[in-house]
Formats: C-alpha cells, structure tokens, sequence
C-alpha cells in the first residue's frame, strides 16, 4: 500500500512516465515538498528505499548552495509531522493504559531519560521519577510496556524510548548533543543495552546497581562473554558504572566482566572508551551514598560528538540501520565495524568479526570527515578504492531525515553496493 502510495505521490509531483534526460526534474517545494516528505516519513522502509531510487533516477545533483535552507526546510517539516509529549506531569504515549511516561524538569538544556527497575510483574516510572528527578535536568521517565524480566528490550519497549525521544523532539528545541539515559538496576540493564544499541543518540550513559546481560559457559560459575550489540558500539561514549560488591540482587560478576572487557578494548583502540567503574562495598542494591546527582554531573558535563572521526558497530537490531555515518539496510548482525576518516579524504572500513560482507552499506559523508569539494578514497577490508567525487543528493537528506537529527541529516553518500 505505501509503496503504491509513494509511487504515485512522486508520479503527481515530477509527471509520471520516463524522463526525456535522467536528473532533469528540481526538487519540489511549498506544500509539494511537505506532501512528499510526509509521506516519505510515514513510509516502511522497503517502500522508503523505491521512493529514493525513484528520486535518485529523477533529480540532478543538489546545489551547495541551497542545501542549507533545504536542510533547514526538512527538519521544520520532519519535526511538525508526528506525535509529541505531553509537558509535565504522567501520560500515555499510545492508547490509554500502554505507553505510560512521566515528565518533570525542563529538557532543553540537557534532557535526561530515567529507567526504572522492577522485574517479573514489578516496575513504575513513578519509582524512577521518585529517585532521581531534579539536577538542574530535564526528565522523562518511561514504563516498560510489559513487566518482565528483560522490560526494557522486551515487547516493543526498546522502540517505545526511541518514539518518546523523537517525539521529544518535536515538542522541545532539544538540545540533539545533549541526551543522556540512565537507570537503576533492571533500568540499569536497560541503560546498558538501549544506550550501547543506539549510542549514536546519547551524549552518556549512567547505569547504577545494573549491568549487561552476559553468557556463563556450561560448567563454568562466572560469565565469560557480554552479550552482541554492547560493549564495542560504547567507542565514544561517556559511560559511569555503579556496583556495590556485596549487591545481591545483581551480584557484581557481569559489570565486572564488563570492565575487564572495555579495559581490553581500550588497550586495543586507546583513543575510545571514555568510561568510569565505581566498583564499592557496603551499599548492597542501594544508590551512591551521595546519590545519583553528583555521578550525573560528570555525564552532564559531556557533549555528544555526532559525527566521531572513528566508531566501532555491532548491529544486532534489524530495525536500526543508521549509526553515526554508515547506513547499513542489510547489516549482519553481530558484525564487529570498524568505520574510520583518515587525512587526505579517505575513509577506511574494516569488519573485524564476521564474513566480511558489507552489502546494503552506505558511507553518509560531510563536514568535519571529508571536504566534498575533493574526491575521496574509500578503503575496504584494506584495499583502496579509485578517489570519487561525491555528489550532494535529495535521497541522500530523506535516508537520513528520520532520525530528526541536524547533526545526523546527511547530503552525501557512497553505496558500497548497488
């Protein structure tokens, strides 16, 4: 239906039929821009991807100079389409009774998300909001959908937090280098997973009294490995871990694992991993004796780096395909990526784990990583490619337009296969 949908909505604005010159046609505008952009945006993916090839076949190369008021004329549209938050108090982000949130504070000088804990039929927003609110921050405190024991990545809450941040969005002038997430215990976890899956998104992560899930070997009483999708994608991330040896509720095995792992992957890329272990004794499941703020602060003095000149992933969801500057619509998961800009406009890729296949990549390319007025090296798996210049194109803004993000929105792009 969507595909049909786009199709006839690109047909209606360009003239349908094949084009007398390839790249002819000029990007709409006014309400003809708004039509497609909607429509774009409410879109699945499969149908997002023939809308932009149609437009790739369809429009010239964009001007330079007018990308900054496109840019600008996007985000207005993308930021008005959708749902927003209510701004104080308890709401329901969905139907009455699903998708609870709390907000207190005002976000648009930090914006904080708190997780709560719970488990198994246990777990408010209000324990959260209890906890921790105040800091001078502003706070939203979301609910897992279903109380289990893994609520944070289970039944559709992981993306639950991902919509209440973009719809933060629309509803603030948030600050996009400015959020942070944090939580207790099983919220904890949650920092841990949600944050590492989507690290581009956080300026930091605090998790307290909570840690990753981790894989104990048969025979074996201590864990031995963290779970994929964790602790390399956490390459820039400003990361503060709590636990209290004597916690027994999460004992301190897997945030010590943990520690052991980030120290090894920092001995391996020493410009990465900008993380602090508090490991102490005494406060069982509790907070800090000083409590959450203190900890905060020192993440809150942290800005995002939007576009890192290098980042490691390891894509493990199906539904996320932008990280930092790759696109990546047919990843293999698990996949350890190694994306890096070097001087003299060149970009190196290497996959350090798995086959090595790197089908369905996008490099999303702009200032400060490569001056696209020169052509550009791209190196694969350790083989350099012929420079390329690279054009500035529309289909390449809507590929990134969803993440409503100024810092995220890209203009230019190499596919690494058609």
């Amino acid at each position: 239906m969507w595909r049909l949908h786009l199709l006839l909505t690109v047909g209606l604005l360009f003239g349908a039929g094949p084009r007398a010159h390839a790249g002819e046609d000029a990007v709409p505008t006014g309400k003809d821009l708004t039509v497609l952009v909607e429509g774009y945006l409410d879109a699945e993916p499969a149908a997002r991807a023939v809308i932009r090839r149609d437009l790739d076949a369809r429009l010239a190369p964009l001007d330079p100079k007018a990308l900054p008021k496109l840019r600008k004329e996007l985000l207005r549209i993308a930021l008005r389409h959708g749902p927003r938050l209510e701004k104080k108090g308890s709401s329901w982000f969905f139907e009455q009774g699903r998708g609870k949130y709390i907000v207190s504070g005002s976000p648009t000088k930090a914006l904080f998300l708190g997780l709560h804990g719970g488990g198994e039929g246990s777990g408010s927003a209000e324990s959260a909001a209890s906890a921790q609110s105040g800091g001078g921050f502003g706070w939203i405190y979301p609910e897992v959908l279903e109380k289990t024991a893994r609520g944070w990545t289970d039944s559709g809450t992981e993306e639950f937090v991902v919509e209440l941040i973009q719809a933060a969005k629309r509803t603030w002038k948030i600050d996009p280098n400015r959020i942070f997430l944090t939580g207790h215990s099983m919220g904890g976890y949650g920092t841990w997973t949600i944050g590492a899956h989507h690290a581009d998104m956080f300026a930091g992560l605090a998790p307290y009294a909570g840690a990753p899930s981790c894989v104990t070997m048969l025979g074996q009483d201590k864990p031995s490995m963290v779970e994929p999708g964790v602790l390399p994608n956490l390459h820039g991330m400003p990361l503060h871990v709590f636990q209290s040896g004597d916690d027994k509720n999460v004992p301190p095995a897997s945030n010590d694992l943990a520690n052991e792992l980030l120290i090894e992957l920092k001995q391996q890329h020493p410009t990465g991993f900008p993380y602090r272990y508090d490991r102490v004794e005494g406060r069982g499941h509790a907070a800090p004796t000083e409590g959450y703020h203190p900890s905060l602060k020192w993440l809150a003095a942290h800005d995002r780096n939007p576009r890192p000149a290098k980042f490691l992933w390891q894509p493990v969801l199906s539904w996320k395909r932008q990280f930092y500057w790759v696109h990546w619509s047919r990843a293999e998961k698990e996949t350890v990526l190694q994306v890096e800009a070097k001087d003299g406009n060149r970009i190196e890729i290497t996959a350090l784990t798995g086959s090595g296949e790197l089908d369905g990549l996008a490099v999303l390319l702009g200032a400060p990583l490569v001056d696209l007025e020169q052509p550009i090296t791209l190196v694969v798996g350790g083989v350099a490619r012929e420079p390329v210049r690279v054009p500035h194109t529309f289909s390449t803004l809507l590929l990134t337009l969803p993440r409503l993000d100024e810092h995220l929105l890209f203009d230019a792009r190499i596919d690494l296969t058609p």
